[in-house]
């Protein structure tokens, strides 16, 4: 196995002003072509990035803009440097893509999008600038400004029957009946089921399973376990077998994969968002 180039990090909370739309500014820089994973965390996001020859989404099926949003991960979606790179970003929450920029959240689940195309002037003059800074606080700076005049100049609408019903998954872990949840919301299943997807992206009972997911992937990283089938049962898991093909289905590893040593800097770079 082939040692992987160094890689290094950095993030940063959002200004009080962002918070209610974003988790987290972060930003990396590396040397040579790696491949960087992106697996089921429940948040779209945006990326800006310079890279020698380019970045890949999955084996190369798309050229990436400098300047794009992702949607929502189902499963594991790789993106690869063709050279030395750095990029910085934003961590959403779950529900605010078609609050800041307008389209169904559903449209990019799996993918990304150009947002040079989106954000017209804008977004190429913030990329102009961003080209020549080279410390990541003066790279959120400009995100940040670019954020905020979408947020000041555009007329936001909150869909707050979506953000009550994200924030009480996200502070359960998924372990929330979802049939009492849209009921105690006062809005029909039917309608419930469509909000959501179009503005976190995915269907409520996804998400939940992606909160469970996220709890038990926390837990393994901590090493806050005996054996595998005690983070199984502590996060609502019917059985071990089970917990293993959820967190495959997320992440394309088992649990024993993902944590041995062999693995570590391949998934370190998988939790990059």
């Amino acid at each position: 196995m082939q040692p992987t180039p160094p890689v290094r990090f950095h993030s940063s909370l959002p200004p009080p002003h962002l918070q209610q739309y974003v988790q987290a500014f972060w930003s990396a820089e590396g040397a040579g072509a790696l491949t960087l994973g992106a697996i089921a965390d429940g948040c779209p996001g945006l990326v800006f990035h310079q890279t020698d020859r380019g970045l890949f989404w999955n084996d190369g099926a798309k050229k990436l803009s400098s300047f794009f949003l992702y949607g929502q991960t189902t499963h594991l979606n790789k993106m690869q440097t063709g050279g030395d790179f750095r990029m910085a970003g934003v961590i959403f929450y779950p529900h605010v893509m078609k609050i800041l920029f307008g389209f169904n959240a559903s449209e990019i689940t799996d993918d990304c999008v150009d947002l040079l195309l989106l954000s017209g002037p804008e977004g190429k003059e913030l990329v102009q600038k961003m080209e020549d800074i080279l410390d990541p606080g003066g790279m959120y700076a400009q995100i940040d400004k670019y954020l905020s005049d979408i947020i000041y100049n555009k007329k936001i609408t909150h869909d707050t029957i979506v953000q009550n019903a994200v924030i009480q998954l996200m502070q359960s872990n998924g372990d929330v009946n979802l049939k009492q949840l849209q009921q105690s919301l006062f809005i029909t299943e039917r309608t419930f089921e469509r909000r959501f997807e179009q503005y976190v992206g995915i269907s409520a009972k996804l998400f939940s399973r992606v909160c469970r997911f996220q709890a038990s992937l926390q837990q393994l990283r901590a090493g806050n376990y005996e054996k595998m089938s005690d983070i199984a049962f502590n996060n609502g898991y019917a059985d071990q077998s089970h917990f293993i093909r959820a967190f495959k289905q997320f992440t394309g590893f088992s649990p024993a994969e993902f944590n041995s040593k062999e693995n570590a800097e391949q998934v370190s770079l998988m939790l990059i968002r």
